[in-house]
């Protein structure tokens, strides 16, 4: 029995993926951040959230439940509207931190604790699926890549999601593995972590501008 999928499309799916996941986005921003100030097996539980959430995101995607997200204007606003403030919260948070460690003194020369896994965890998940744009990119990006004359549409849609998720996991597995290899000498410097702090802080909340300005495009 042949797997329902175009070879020709896949290529260029992947090649298409690929691309796409080399681009920094909040994702790869969180990853970042947990891998030079909390450590390696901190970054691992972020990617582990960020995973699950492309999970679930490919999954109702396959049912059609993301569709019916995007084709309501309310539904759809109110999701961006959450995510948006959360990616400012994060933003403001990391501001706050930079402002911290800039006034810190001697006490912004030593490293502070690592926050806890869960909380690690369901801040990555929270971030991932309050991302409309990965919401669009599931309904108007994947959908260009299925055959719908091989059937089996939803299985399509549903594998190259996971093909996202699992890309997009070795790809933020390298980022953490760079990031962690670094900490132990970069992260307890007060100027760098300042400046990593304040300069994350101000791409999330730019990347909330630019999701609360995201228009419901599904073609």
């Amino acid at each position: 029995m042949s797997l329902p999928f175009d070879l020709h499309l896949m290529q260029l799916y992947l090649i298409a993926v690929i691309v796409l996941i080399l681009i920094p986005g909040p994702d790869f921003l969180l990853v970042l951040g947990r891998g030079l100030f909390d450590g390696r097996r901190a970054a691992w539980t972020a990617i582990g959230g960020i995973t699950l959430g492309n999970f679930i995101h490919s999954s109702l995607a396959a049912a059609g439940i993301s569709a019916l997200v995007a084709a309501s204007p309310r539904l759809f606003s109110g999701l961006k509207t959450v995510g948006a403030i959360y990616l400012a919260w994060l933003g403001a948070k990391a501001l706050r931190e930079a402002w911290r460690h800039w006034h810190g003194g001697a006490q912004g020369a030593h490293r502070p604790p690592a926050q806890g896994h869960g909380r690690i965890f369901t801040q990555a998940l929270v971030n991932n699926l309050l991302n409309a744009k990965v919401i669009l990119f599931y309904l108007a990006f994947v959908p260009q890549f299925v055959a719908p004359r091989l059937g089996h549409v939803a299985l399509q849609t549903f594998v190259m999601g996971q093909m996202v998720a699992v890309l997009g996991g070795i790809y933020l597995f390298v980022v953490a593995a760079f990031a962690a290899g670094a900490a132990d000498r970069i992260a307890a410097n007060r100027w760098f972590r300042t400046a990593v702090e304040g300069l994350s802080g101000v791409i999330f909340i730019g990347f909330a501008l630019r999701l609360f300005f995201t228009e419901r495009k599904l073609v």
